[in-house]
């Protein structure tokens, strides 16, 4: 029996030749096919004579075509690339156990204040945000707007659902068209007040008389020519000049106007006062004087009434000016007159000029957002502060204008801006996180590494991971 290693295996009662063609020398059965030693042996021999012809001759250089071909048949899509390698970071949060930060969010809604409930369901919209159903990211939208308060939340709540339900892409669509509902019509979003049940409710825009605005002027009309002809007991001398009043009637304008007329200055024993200094012109001072008999405003002139709503900031009228600044804004419809009269509420902290002014920006999405001269009254820190000053500077406004904007562009310095404001706005929790993670996303997105490594690291220590 032959031994089982390898040499032994070699050593033959008869010597085989070996011949490279396979022929063997001799004959007979045990001659035919060798033995398996010889033919391991032999194979070992050949392999190493062709390497050592091949290391004296020349190094042939290997066919490209057949490598190319080689990787199409083995790699069909291609070698991997780093983008495809590395995980992809989303501009929205998403949480390590995301049932419990659910949970938790549901349960603060349930026992909130009613008044606070649209800020728990605003934190619910951004845990929904990361998800791939957008119905629960709106459904949680349509809440907020529901339990909404104040007319600024109400109004970029209802701009930001009619902007998820995509109606700019329909030809012939207004910014400003009702949907029949109070939970995104425009009128109803600048009534302030809490009325969670009527939001899915009929709006008043199809409800309105036909007419009743034309029997309105003419009463007004009346009003004022009954009553011009009567006479005041003082008057109020601009220039030439001379505006019969009143006294208690401008007495009842503000406080400032009732110690000058009965209280311990010399304007109280006068008949007549001199008004030229104040900055006030004579048709504004007339319309004053109406004002001060049928509280309404609304039949004098736009200018005039932009001069009646800076005389009540003067003089403290509050009545003046909520007259004055609910009428100029029932008169913005479109993009044209909110960029004519937004410097004006901002000058003069018109709240709700200025939520009708930005109603119609923010419903003209995302066209809006290439405005140059709208967008100057938000991306900067100064244009910022001016809208805190009329109420109108909030986390949900600039959460709804990044979003847009890094749909739009991710990279451009409109989007870093406003995404720089929604930290400055940031006040909870959540909201820094958000905040601090989207700056991330969008410097790493223009290969700013290092600002968005320390973005990213802001997050972490806020909480985000």
């Amino acid at each position: 029996m032959r031994s089982l290693k390898i040499m032994d295996g070699c050593k033959g009662s008869q010597v085989f030749a070996l011949n490279p063609s396979g022929a063997t020398a001799g004959g007979g059965n045990g001659g035919g096919g060798g033995s398996v030693g010889d033919k391991l042996l032999y194979d070992h021999l050949r392999v190493n004579s062709i390497r050592s012809r091949a290391s004296r001759g020349s190094f042939q250089a290997p066919n490209p075509t057949a490598n190319n071909v080689l990787l199409e048949t083995l790699l069909p899509y291609g070698l991997p690339v780093s983008d495809l390698l590395e995980p992809q970071i989303e501009p929205s949060l998403k949480s390590v156990d995301f049932v419990e930060t659910l949970a938790d969010v549901y349960r603060r809604i349930e026992i909130c204040p009613q008044f606070e409930k649209w800020k728990m369901y605003l934190e619910q919209c951004a845990t929904f945000r990361g998800l791939s159903d957008p119905k629960l990211f709106r459904r949680s939208l349509r809440s907020a707007r529901q339990h909404a308060v104040h007319v600024h939340s109400k109004v970029v709540l209802a701009s930001w659902l009619r902007y998820e339900r995509r109606e700019d892409e329909l030809i012939g669509s207004s910014a400003m068209d009702c949907c029949g509902r109070n939970v995104e019509c425009p009128k109803a979003s600048l009534v302030s007040g809490y009325d969670p049940e009527s939001v899915f409710e009929s709006c008043m825009c199809s409800r309105t008389p036909r007419g009743q605005g034309d029997d309105d002027d003419l009463v007004m009309g009346d009003e004022e020519c009954s009553t011009s002809e009567e006479d005041g007991d003082m008057s109020f001398c601009i220039g030439d000049a001379e505006i019969r009043c009143v006294r208690y009637n401008i007495a009842s304008l503000s406080r400032p106007f009732n110690a000058m007329l009965y209280g311990n200055f010399t304007e109280t024993r006068r008949e007549k006062i001199n008004f030229t200094q104040n900055g006030i012109s004579v048709e504004a001072m007339r319309a004053v004087e109406i004002f001060s008999r049928i509280k309404r405003v609304d039949s004098f002139e736009v200018k005039t009434v932009l001069d009646l709503l800076s005389f009540a900031n003067t003089f403290c009228c509050d009545e003046l000016k909520t007259a004055c600044d609910s009428h100029l804004a029932s008169l913005v419809c479109e993009l044209e007159d909110a960029m004519l009269l937004i410097d004006y509420g901002l000058e003069e902290t018109a709240h709700f000029l200025v939520a009708a002014c930005l109603q119609v920006f923010l419903r003209e999405l995302p066209s809006s957002l290439h405005n140059s001269h709208m967008m100057r009254l938000f991306c900067t820190s100064e244009a910022r502060q001016r809208l805190a000053m009329s109420g109108h500077s909030s986390f949900i406004l600039y959460y709804f204008l990044s979003q847009v904007a890094i749909e739009d562009d991710m990279r451009s310095n409109t989007t870093v801006m406003l995404l720089e404001r929604l930290a400055e706005c940031a006040t909870e929790s959540w909201q820094k996180q958000l905040a601090f993670h989207l700056l991330g996303v969008g410097m790493l997105e223009r290969k700013e590494f290092k600002d968005a490594q320390w973005w990213f690291e802001a997050g972490v220590g806020g909480g985000d991971i």
